[in-house]
């Protein structure tokens, strides 16, 4: 099942979080980076435009777009709008997460990491780690 594929996530547990298999985390978090790398220009633009070079501050210029950006996804995922669905999120991506490193892979953790990077400490991936990591994540979803 390739990435373009429709996804079925499965179903709401009890108390509602949404629970991922790793095909299907690896299949969303690639969809996601793909969206993540075609707003790469207009990100980097926004950090050139910073006349900080305060970590913290340059935060509170990116984060807004990049939790935008985040925020859509995991709104069509079927979580909340805004911030704390994207924390959402990313708390029931760490199921498929535990699941892939009990097997010893590292995949899923390197791409959530790489998104949380990106929207707690703007820490925006070059195009070549995006595609990089939209070439494992791939990879492991077949």
């Amino acid at each position: 099942r390739g990435v373009g594929a429709s996804l079925r996530v499965a179903p709401m547990q009890p108390g509602g979080l949404k629970q991922y298999t790793v095909p299907e985390a690896k299949c969303a978090l690639a969809k996601v980076i793909k969206e993540l790398a075609a707003k790469q220009d207009e990100l980097n633009a926004l950090a050139a435009q910073s006349d900080t070079t305060e970590a913290d501050e340059r935060a509170q210029e990116l984060m807004p777009e990049i939790t935008k950006i985040l925020g859509g996804f995991f709104k069509e995922e079927g979580f909340p709008e805004g911030p704390m669905g994207a924390m959402m999120g990313f708390m029931a991506l760490q199921g498929a997460v535990a699941q892939e490193q009990a097997g010893g892979g590292s995949d899923l953790a390197d791409a959530v990491q790489m998104l949380k990077g990106a929207m707690m400490q703007t820490d925006v991936p070059t195009r070549d780690q995006l595609q990089g990591m939209c070439t494992r994540l791939e990879a492991g979803a077949a």
